[in-house]
């Protein structure tokens, strides 16, 4: 595989996996960060069966029991209800975190805003997911099942069953 942006080959796995060689990775990262601005709660509640998604507005704002394990769109944090950075973000890590959850085994990529990487299959769904899932949740939140999500995602993407 060839780094992206400069197209040398790759040798280092975790290269490999990015997409992306560390000259360049450096270069495209090396600018002054943007505050994390997020003022999402995280729940305690795990992401199983049972609970699902969940997705709550408190006094203190947003709250669901997703983490943040790439910020793409959105420093702000989380949002839902509207086709937004902050929905976006919800959908990418609602996607990367589930598709961990089913063993999932594809490429990875790197995110250029602030050097996080996520399954090239996750950021190739988010927005689709977003869509589906987060634009029409209602202001106040809700719960989305995780055999939905899981079931949604085989849907989209039956040809590569055997990265499960």
């Amino acid at each position: 595989m060839n780094c992206y942006i400069c197209k040398r080959e790759l040798t280092d796995p975790k290269s490999i996996a990015a997409g992306i060689g560390p000259v360049c990775a450096a270069k495209i990262l090396n600018h002054d960060d943007q505050p994390q601005n997020d003022r999402t709660q995280l729940l305690s509640d795990p992401i199983n069966d049972e609970n699902g998604i969940i997705l709550q507005r408190t006094d203190a704002g947003v709250a669901t029991n997703v983490p943040r394990l790439v910020t793409d769109h959105s420093p702000d944090g989380y949002e839902w209800g509207y086709h937004g950075s902050g929905p976006a973000d919800l959908a990418l890590n609602i996607v990367e975190v589930v598709l961990r959850q089913m063993g999932y085994r594809g490429s990875k990529m790197l995110i250029l805003w602030n050097g996080d990487t996520c399954f090239r299959k996750a950021y190739t769904l988010h927005q689709d997911f977003k869509r589906e899932f987060i634009a029409g949740m209602p202001e106040a939140g809700g719960v989305i099942p995780l055999d939905k999500i899981k079931k949604w995602i085989l849907a989209t993407i039956p040809t590569q069953r055997s990265l499960f």
